[in-house]
Protein backbone atom coordinates (compact mmCIF):
# COMPACT_ATOMS: atom_id res chain seq x y z
CA UNK A 1 0.00 0.00 0.00
CA UNK A 2 1.18 3.55 -0.68
CA UNK A 3 1.42 6.53 1.65
CA UNK A 4 -1.15 7.09 4.38
CA UNK A 5 -4.50 8.25 2.99
CA UNK A 6 -5.39 11.89 3.45
CA UNK A 7 -8.82 11.02 4.83
CA UNK A 8 -9.82 8.15 7.10
CA UNK A 9 -13.14 6.87 8.39
CA UNK A 10 -14.19 8.16 11.80
CA UNK A 11 -13.17 6.13 14.84
CA UNK A 12 -15.69 3.39 15.51
CA UNK A 13 -17.35 3.89 12.12
CA UNK A 14 -15.43 1.57 9.79
CA UNK A 15 -16.09 0.89 6.13
CA UNK A 16 -17.94 -2.36 5.49
CA UNK A 17 -15.88 -4.05 2.80
CA UNK A 18 -17.34 -6.44 0.18
CA UNK A 19 -16.88 -9.72 2.07
CA UNK A 20 -18.47 -8.38 5.28
CA UNK A 21 -21.13 -6.55 3.29
CA UNK A 22 -22.06 -9.81 1.54
CA UNK A 23 -22.23 -11.53 4.94
CA UNK A 24 -24.52 -8.83 6.32
CA UNK A 25 -26.78 -9.07 3.29
CA UNK A 26 -26.95 -12.85 3.70
CA UNK A 27 -27.91 -12.39 7.36
CA UNK A 28 -30.68 -9.95 6.43
CA UNK A 29 -32.06 -12.31 3.79
CA UNK A 30 -32.02 -15.31 6.15
CA UNK A 31 -33.65 -13.17 8.84
CA UNK A 32 -36.47 -12.26 6.47
CA UNK A 33 -37.15 -15.97 5.94
CA UNK A 34 -37.62 -16.49 9.68
CA UNK A 35 -39.66 -13.32 10.16
CA UNK A 36 -42.00 -14.39 7.36
CA UNK A 37 -42.62 -17.69 9.13
CA UNK A 38 -43.47 -15.82 12.34
CA UNK A 39 -45.74 -13.28 10.65
CA UNK A 40 -43.64 -10.10 10.88
CA UNK A 41 -43.76 -7.22 8.39
CA UNK A 42 -40.83 -4.90 7.68
CA UNK A 43 -40.65 -1.29 8.84
CA UNK A 44 -37.96 1.27 7.98
CA UNK A 45 -37.66 4.24 10.33
CA UNK A 46 -35.50 7.37 9.85
CA UNK A 47 -31.93 7.52 11.12
CA UNK A 48 -32.66 10.92 12.66
CA UNK A 49 -35.38 11.58 15.24
CA UNK A 50 -36.52 14.31 17.59
CA UNK A 51 -34.22 13.87 20.62
CA UNK A 52 -37.25 13.60 22.89
CA UNK A 53 -38.16 10.27 21.25
CA UNK A 54 -35.13 8.78 23.00
CA UNK A 55 -34.94 10.81 26.21
CA UNK A 56 -38.62 10.05 26.88
CA UNK A 57 -38.32 6.33 26.14
CA UNK A 58 -34.78 5.28 27.04
CA UNK A 59 -34.51 7.44 30.17
CA UNK A 60 -32.52 10.53 31.12
CA UNK A 61 -30.31 8.63 33.60
CA UNK A 62 -29.11 5.93 31.20
CA UNK A 63 -25.57 5.86 29.81
CA UNK A 64 -26.96 6.11 26.28
CA UNK A 65 -28.74 9.40 26.89
CA UNK A 66 -26.16 10.85 29.28
CA UNK A 67 -22.99 10.00 27.35
CA UNK A 68 -23.49 8.23 24.04
CA UNK A 69 -26.15 9.83 21.83
CA UNK A 70 -25.14 11.83 18.77
CA UNK A 71 -27.37 14.88 19.27
CA UNK A 72 -27.29 18.33 17.69
CA UNK A 73 -29.51 21.30 16.92
CA UNK A 74 -30.76 21.39 13.34
CA UNK A 75 -31.23 24.50 11.20
CA UNK A 76 -34.74 24.96 12.54
CA UNK A 77 -33.52 25.03 16.15
CA UNK A 78 -34.83 21.54 17.00
CA UNK A 79 -32.72 19.09 19.01
CA UNK A 80 -32.36 15.91 16.92
CA UNK A 81 -30.42 12.70 17.46
CA UNK A 82 -29.15 9.77 15.42
CA UNK A 83 -31.04 6.72 16.61
CA UNK A 84 -29.07 4.76 19.26
CA UNK A 85 -31.50 1.81 19.16
CA UNK A 86 -34.55 0.70 17.22
CA UNK A 87 -37.46 0.26 19.62
CA UNK A 88 -38.21 3.92 20.41
CA UNK A 89 -38.37 4.80 16.70
CA UNK A 90 -40.66 1.86 15.95
CA UNK A 91 -43.02 2.80 18.77
CA UNK A 92 -43.05 6.42 17.57
CA UNK A 93 -43.91 5.20 14.06
CA UNK A 94 -46.60 2.88 15.43
CA UNK A 95 -48.29 5.69 17.39
CA UNK A 96 -48.06 8.07 14.44
CA UNK A 97 -49.19 5.71 11.68
CA UNK A 98 -50.48 2.33 12.82
CA UNK A 99 -52.26 2.57 16.18
CA UNK A 100 -55.96 1.93 15.66
CA UNK A 101 -57.17 1.67 19.23
CA UNK A 102 -58.11 -1.96 18.66
CA UNK A 103 -56.67 -5.15 20.12
CA UNK A 104 -54.93 -6.36 16.94
CA UNK A 105 -51.28 -7.37 17.30
CA UNK A 106 -48.84 -5.43 15.14
CA UNK A 107 -45.68 -7.44 14.39
CA UNK A 108 -42.79 -5.52 12.84
CA UNK A 109 -39.14 -6.18 12.04
CA UNK A 110 -36.32 -3.82 11.09
CA UNK A 111 -32.64 -3.82 10.22
CA UNK A 112 -30.11 -1.06 9.83
CA UNK A 113 -27.47 1.16 11.44
CA UNK A 114 -27.60 2.60 14.97
CA UNK A 115 -25.25 5.15 16.53
CA UNK A 116 -23.70 5.42 20.00
CA UNK A 117 -20.63 7.40 21.00
CA UNK A 118 -19.17 4.71 23.23
CA UNK A 119 -15.56 3.52 23.39
CA UNK A 120 -15.00 1.25 20.36
CA UNK A 121 -13.95 -2.31 21.17
CA UNK A 122 -14.36 -5.80 19.78
CA UNK A 123 -17.85 -6.08 18.35
CA UNK A 124 -18.88 -2.67 19.75
CA UNK A 125 -18.77 0.23 17.32
CA UNK A 126 -20.07 3.78 17.18
CA UNK A 127 -21.98 2.96 14.03
CA UNK A 128 -23.30 -0.56 14.38
CA UNK A 129 -26.11 -2.59 12.87
CA UNK A 130 -29.08 -4.31 14.43
CA UNK A 131 -31.76 -6.71 13.30
CA UNK A 132 -34.80 -6.55 15.54
CA UNK A 133 -38.50 -7.19 15.97
CA UNK A 134 -41.35 -5.64 17.97
CA UNK A 135 -44.75 -7.12 18.83
CA UNK A 136 -47.12 -4.32 19.84
CA UNK A 137 -50.41 -5.18 21.52
CA UNK A 138 -51.23 -7.75 24.19
CA UNK A 139 -49.54 -8.77 27.45
CA UNK A 140 -49.99 -12.52 27.20
CA UNK A 141 -46.92 -14.63 28.16
CA UNK A 142 -47.55 -16.70 25.02
CA UNK A 143 -46.47 -13.60 23.06
CA UNK A 144 -43.18 -13.53 25.01
CA UNK A 145 -42.71 -17.22 24.30
CA UNK A 146 -43.31 -16.69 20.59
CA UNK A 147 -40.75 -13.88 20.56
CA UNK A 148 -38.07 -15.98 22.28
CA UNK A 149 -38.83 -18.89 19.96
CA UNK A 150 -38.38 -16.55 16.99
CA UNK A 151 -35.01 -15.39 18.32
CA UNK A 152 -33.89 -18.98 18.92
CA UNK A 153 -34.87 -19.97 15.35
CA UNK A 154 -33.19 -16.86 13.94
CA UNK A 155 -29.86 -17.47 15.67
CA UNK A 156 -29.84 -21.11 14.60
CA UNK A 157 -30.64 -20.10 11.01
CA UNK A 158 -27.75 -17.63 11.07
CA UNK A 159 -25.25 -20.19 12.34
CA UNK A 160 -24.68 -18.62 15.76
CA UNK A 161 -23.60 -21.95 17.25
CA UNK A 162 -23.12 -22.35 21.00
CA UNK A 163 -25.39 -19.58 22.30
CA UNK A 164 -27.38 -19.57 25.54
CA UNK A 165 -30.66 -17.81 26.32
CA UNK A 166 -30.99 -16.27 29.79
CA UNK A 167 -34.31 -14.95 31.09
CA UNK A 168 -35.55 -12.97 34.06
CA UNK A 169 -38.50 -10.80 35.07
CA UNK A 170 -38.22 -7.31 36.54
CA UNK A 171 -41.97 -7.15 37.11
CA UNK A 172 -44.45 -4.41 36.43
CA UNK A 173 -43.75 -0.74 37.14
CA UNK A 174 -45.03 -1.17 40.71
CA UNK A 175 -42.76 -4.17 41.33
CA UNK A 176 -39.83 -2.33 39.83
CA UNK A 177 -40.38 0.75 41.98
CA UNK A 178 -40.57 -1.29 45.19
CA UNK A 179 -37.55 -3.40 44.26
CA UNK A 180 -35.52 -0.34 43.29
CA UNK A 181 -36.06 1.08 46.79
CA UNK A 182 -35.08 -2.25 48.39
CA UNK A 183 -31.94 -2.57 46.25
CA UNK A 184 -30.94 1.00 47.02
CA UNK A 185 -31.27 0.32 50.75
CA UNK A 186 -29.06 -2.76 50.37
CA UNK A 187 -26.34 -1.06 48.31
CA UNK A 188 -26.17 2.36 50.00
CA UNK A 189 -24.04 1.13 52.96
CA UNK A 190 -21.78 -0.71 50.47
CA UNK A 191 -21.15 2.17 48.06
CA UNK A 192 -17.42 2.32 48.83
CA UNK A 193 -17.07 -1.25 47.55
CA UNK A 194 -18.46 -0.24 44.14
CA UNK A 195 -16.73 1.41 41.18
CA UNK A 196 -17.15 5.15 40.74
CA UNK A 197 -19.79 4.73 38.05
CA UNK A 198 -21.88 2.36 40.16
CA UNK A 199 -21.66 4.63 43.19
CA UNK A 200 -23.39 7.26 41.10
CA UNK A 201 -25.88 4.72 39.77
CA UNK A 202 -27.04 3.78 43.28
CA UNK A 203 -28.88 7.10 43.33
CA UNK A 204 -29.65 7.66 39.65
CA UNK A 205 -30.36 4.19 38.17
CA UNK A 206 -29.69 1.50 40.75
CA UNK A 207 -30.73 -1.46 38.57
CA UNK A 208 -27.75 -0.76 36.33
CA UNK A 209 -25.42 -1.70 39.21
CA UNK A 210 -26.55 -5.30 38.70
CA UNK A 211 -25.32 -5.10 35.11
CA UNK A 212 -21.79 -3.89 35.88
CA UNK A 213 -19.07 -6.25 34.66
CA UNK A 214 -16.35 -5.10 37.09
CA UNK A 215 -15.37 -8.00 39.45
CA UNK A 216 -15.64 -5.98 42.67
CA UNK A 217 -19.11 -4.74 41.76
CA UNK A 218 -20.19 -8.25 40.77
CA UNK A 219 -18.98 -9.51 44.15
CA UNK A 220 -20.76 -6.71 46.04
CA UNK A 221 -24.18 -7.41 44.51
CA UNK A 222 -24.03 -11.18 45.09
CA UNK A 223 -26.01 -10.89 48.31
CA UNK A 224 -28.54 -8.41 46.94
CA UNK A 225 -32.23 -9.37 47.05
CA UNK A 226 -33.48 -11.06 43.89
CA UNK A 227 -36.08 -9.19 41.91
CA UNK A 228 -38.01 -12.40 41.19
CA UNK A 229 -38.62 -12.73 44.96
CA UNK A 230 -40.39 -9.37 44.84
CA UNK A 231 -42.90 -9.86 42.03
CA UNK A 232 -46.63 -9.34 42.41
CA UNK A 233 -48.89 -12.34 41.84
CA UNK A 234 -49.81 -11.40 38.25
CA UNK A 235 -46.18 -10.92 37.22
CA UNK A 236 -45.06 -14.10 38.99
CA UNK A 237 -47.84 -16.12 37.34
CA UNK A 238 -47.00 -14.70 33.91
CA UNK A 239 -43.30 -15.46 34.36
CA UNK A 240 -44.07 -19.04 35.47
CA UNK A 241 -46.36 -19.52 32.48
CA UNK A 242 -43.62 -18.32 30.11
CA UNK A 243 -41.12 -20.79 31.54
CA UNK A 244 -43.61 -23.66 31.21
CA UNK A 245 -44.29 -22.76 27.57
CA UNK A 246 -40.57 -22.68 26.76
CA UNK A 247 -40.02 -26.03 28.51
CA UNK A 248 -42.93 -27.60 26.60
CA UNK A 249 -41.67 -26.15 23.30
CA UNK A 250 -38.16 -27.51 23.75
CA UNK A 251 -36.48 -24.08 23.88
CA UNK A 252 -33.45 -24.35 26.21
CA UNK A 253 -32.92 -21.43 28.59
CA UNK A 254 -31.44 -20.56 31.97
CA UNK A 255 -32.76 -18.17 34.59
CA UNK A 256 -30.47 -15.27 35.57
CA UNK A 257 -31.91 -13.46 38.62
CA UNK A 258 -29.49 -10.52 38.33
CA UNK A 259 -30.26 -9.91 34.65
CA UNK A 260 -31.38 -6.34 33.95
CA UNK A 261 -31.60 -4.21 30.83
CA UNK A 262 -29.91 -0.85 30.44
CA UNK A 263 -32.96 1.02 29.11
CA UNK A 264 -35.58 2.43 31.46
CA UNK A 265 -38.60 1.32 29.43
CA UNK A 266 -38.35 -2.41 30.23
CA UNK A 267 -40.95 -4.12 32.44
CA UNK A 268 -41.78 -7.77 32.99
CA UNK A 269 -39.93 -10.47 31.07
CA UNK A 270 -36.41 -9.65 29.86
CA UNK A 271 -33.80 -11.86 28.23
CA UNK A 272 -30.29 -11.90 26.79
CA UNK A 273 -28.49 -14.30 24.48
CA UNK A 274 -24.85 -14.84 25.33
CA UNK A 275 -22.04 -16.56 23.46
CA UNK A 276 -18.70 -17.71 24.94
CA UNK A 277 -16.85 -16.66 21.80
CA UNK A 278 -17.36 -12.97 22.60
CA UNK A 279 -15.39 -12.79 25.84
CA UNK A 280 -16.50 -10.59 28.76
CA UNK A 281 -18.93 -8.59 26.60
CA UNK A 282 -20.71 -11.79 25.59
CA UNK A 283 -24.25 -10.62 24.71
CA UNK A 284 -25.18 -11.09 21.05
CA UNK A 285 -28.92 -10.32 21.36
CA UNK A 286 -31.31 -9.06 24.01
CA UNK A 287 -34.84 -7.85 24.55
CA UNK A 288 -37.92 -8.00 26.68
CA UNK A 289 -41.29 -6.50 27.48
CA UNK A 290 -42.02 -2.77 27.72
CA UNK A 291 -45.72 -2.51 28.46
CA UNK A 292 -45.69 1.15 29.57
CA UNK A 293 -43.68 2.64 26.71
CA UNK A 294 -46.46 3.18 24.16
CA UNK A 295 -48.62 5.07 26.64
CA UNK A 296 -45.61 7.00 27.98
CA UNK A 297 -44.93 8.23 24.43
CA UNK A 298 -48.52 9.42 23.97
CA UNK A 299 -50.06 6.35 22.37
CA UNK A 300 -52.60 3.76 23.52
CA UNK A 301 -52.07 1.80 26.72
CA UNK A 302 -51.05 -1.50 25.16
CA UNK A 303 -48.47 -4.19 25.80
CA UNK A 304 -45.33 -4.51 23.71
CA UNK A 305 -42.23 -6.67 23.54
CA UNK A 306 -39.24 -7.08 21.23
CA UNK A 307 -35.59 -7.98 20.73
CA UNK A 308 -32.55 -6.75 18.84
CA UNK A 309 -29.56 -8.68 17.54
CA UNK A 310 -26.12 -7.11 17.10
CA UNK A 311 -25.01 -7.84 13.54
CA UNK A 312 -21.29 -7.08 14.01
CA UNK A 313 -21.19 -9.15 17.19
CA UNK A 314 -22.87 -12.10 15.49
CA UNK A 315 -20.41 -11.88 12.60
CA UNK A 316 -17.59 -12.52 15.09
CA UNK A 317 -18.93 -15.92 16.12
CA UNK A 318 -21.10 -17.20 13.27
CA UNK A 319 -20.12 -19.99 10.89
CA UNK A 320 -19.42 -18.17 7.63
CA UNK A 321 -19.05 -21.34 5.57
CA UNK A 322 -22.77 -21.19 4.73
CA UNK A 323 -22.52 -17.64 3.39
CA UNK A 324 -22.63 -17.51 -0.41
CA UNK A 325 -20.31 -14.72 -1.50
CA UNK A 326 -21.43 -13.09 -4.75
CA UNK A 327 -19.46 -14.11 -7.82
CA UNK A 328 -20.05 -14.23 -11.54
CA UNK A 329 -21.38 -17.50 -12.92
CA UNK A 330 -19.05 -17.26 -15.91
CA UNK A 331 -16.08 -15.39 -17.29
CA UNK A 332 -15.50 -14.83 -21.02
CA UNK A 333 -11.88 -14.97 -22.16
CA UNK A 334 -10.76 -14.03 -25.69
CA UNK A 335 -7.75 -16.18 -26.60
CA UNK A 336 -6.54 -13.45 -28.98
CA UNK A 337 -6.75 -9.69 -28.43
CA UNK A 338 -8.30 -9.30 -31.88
CA UNK A 339 -11.35 -11.18 -30.59
CA UNK A 340 -11.96 -8.83 -27.62
CA UNK A 341 -14.94 -7.11 -29.28
CA UNK A 342 -16.52 -10.51 -30.08
CA UNK A 343 -15.93 -11.66 -26.49
CA UNK A 344 -17.49 -8.46 -25.18
CA UNK A 345 -20.63 -9.01 -27.28
CA UNK A 346 -20.82 -12.59 -25.97
CA UNK A 347 -20.57 -11.34 -22.36
CA UNK A 348 -23.40 -8.87 -23.00
CA UNK A 349 -25.53 -11.66 -24.49
CA UNK A 350 -24.91 -13.86 -21.44
CA UNK A 351 -25.95 -11.06 -19.08
CA UNK A 352 -29.12 -10.29 -21.02
CA UNK A 353 -30.11 -13.93 -20.64
CA UNK A 354 -29.62 -13.80 -16.84
CA UNK A 355 -26.11 -15.23 -16.51
CA UNK A 356 -23.79 -13.18 -14.28
CA UNK A 357 -20.72 -12.80 -16.44
CA UNK A 358 -17.44 -10.86 -16.52
CA UNK A 359 -14.31 -10.50 -18.64
CA UNK A 360 -10.85 -9.14 -17.97
CA UNK A 361 -10.04 -5.57 -19.00
CA UNK A 362 -6.53 -5.32 -17.53
CA UNK A 363 -4.50 -7.16 -20.17
CA UNK A 364 -3.78 -10.35 -18.20
CA UNK A 365 -2.44 -13.35 -20.09
CA UNK A 366 -4.68 -16.33 -20.84
CA UNK A 367 -2.92 -18.33 -18.14
CA UNK A 368 -3.35 -15.56 -15.58
CA UNK A 369 -7.04 -15.17 -16.44
CA UNK A 370 -7.64 -18.90 -16.03
CA UNK A 371 -5.82 -18.85 -12.70
CA UNK A 372 -7.93 -15.90 -11.53
CA UNK A 373 -11.16 -17.61 -12.63
CA UNK A 374 -10.22 -20.69 -10.65
CA UNK A 375 -9.25 -18.68 -7.55
CA UNK A 376 -12.52 -16.75 -7.60
CA UNK A 377 -14.59 -19.91 -7.95
CA UNK A 378 -16.10 -19.19 -11.38
CA UNK A 379 -18.23 -22.13 -12.43
CA UNK A 380 -17.78 -21.63 -16.20
CA UNK A 381 -15.14 -20.18 -18.49
CA UNK A 382 -16.15 -19.29 -22.05
CA UNK A 383 -13.08 -19.35 -24.28
CA UNK A 384 -13.28 -17.64 -27.64
CA UNK A 385 -10.44 -18.48 -30.06
CA UNK A 386 -9.99 -18.14 -33.83
CA UNK A 387 -11.39 -21.61 -34.54
CA UNK A 388 -14.46 -21.04 -32.35
CA UNK A 389 -15.08 -17.59 -33.85
CA UNK A 390 -14.84 -18.94 -37.38
CA UNK A 391 -17.38 -21.67 -36.60
CA UNK A 392 -19.66 -19.33 -34.64
CA UNK A 393 -19.12 -21.29 -31.46
CA UNK A 394 -17.56 -20.93 -28.00
CA UNK A 395 -15.59 -23.39 -25.87
CA UNK A 396 -17.31 -23.81 -22.47
CA UNK A 397 -15.16 -25.15 -19.63
CA UNK A 398 -17.04 -26.42 -16.58
CA UNK A 399 -14.52 -25.74 -13.81
CA UNK A 400 -16.35 -27.94 -11.30
CA UNK A 401 -15.96 -31.02 -13.52
CA UNK A 402 -12.82 -30.12 -15.49
CA UNK A 403 -14.89 -30.82 -18.61
CA UNK A 404 -15.33 -28.75 -21.75
CA UNK A 405 -17.56 -28.66 -24.81
CA UNK A 406 -17.87 -26.58 -27.95
CA UNK A 407 -21.30 -24.98 -28.34
CA UNK A 408 -23.07 -22.25 -30.24
CA UNK A 409 -23.71 -19.14 -28.14
CA UNK A 410 -27.42 -19.90 -27.60
CA UNK A 411 -26.64 -23.52 -26.78
CA UNK A 412 -23.97 -22.39 -24.31
CA UNK A 413 -26.45 -20.10 -22.61
CA UNK A 414 -29.03 -22.87 -22.19
CA UNK A 415 -26.38 -25.32 -21.01
CA UNK A 416 -25.06 -22.90 -18.35
CA UNK A 417 -28.54 -21.89 -17.18
CA UNK A 418 -29.62 -25.52 -16.82
CA UNK A 419 -26.45 -26.42 -14.92
CA UNK A 420 -26.90 -23.46 -12.57
CA UNK A 421 -30.56 -24.30 -11.92
CA UNK A 422 -29.63 -27.88 -11.00
CA UNK A 423 -26.98 -26.55 -8.61
CA UNK A 424 -29.38 -24.07 -7.01
CA UNK A 425 -32.05 -26.74 -6.65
Amino acid sequence: MGKDPKFRSLKGMPDILPEDSACMRWMEERSREIFRLFGFSEIRTPLLEDTRVFTRSIGQDTDIVEKEMYSFTDRGGKSVSLRPEGTASVIRAYIENLASGGTELVKLFYSGPMFRGERPQKGRLRQFHQIGVEIIGGKNPFIDAELIMCLDALLKNLGAGDFKIFINSIGCSGDRKAYTAKLKDYLSPLKEELCENCRRRVQSNVLRVLDCKRPRCRNTVKGAPAITDNLCKDCLDGYSTLKNILYASGIPFDEKPDLVRGLDYYTGTIFEVMHPGLGAQDAVAAGGRYDDLTADMGGPDTGATGFALGVERLMLIMDRSAVDLPSADAVVIPVDEALRADAFRLMVKFRRRGIACEMDHTGRSLKAQMRKANKEGRRFVALLGEDEARKGKVLIKDMSESAQRELAADEAIEFIKEALSVKDG
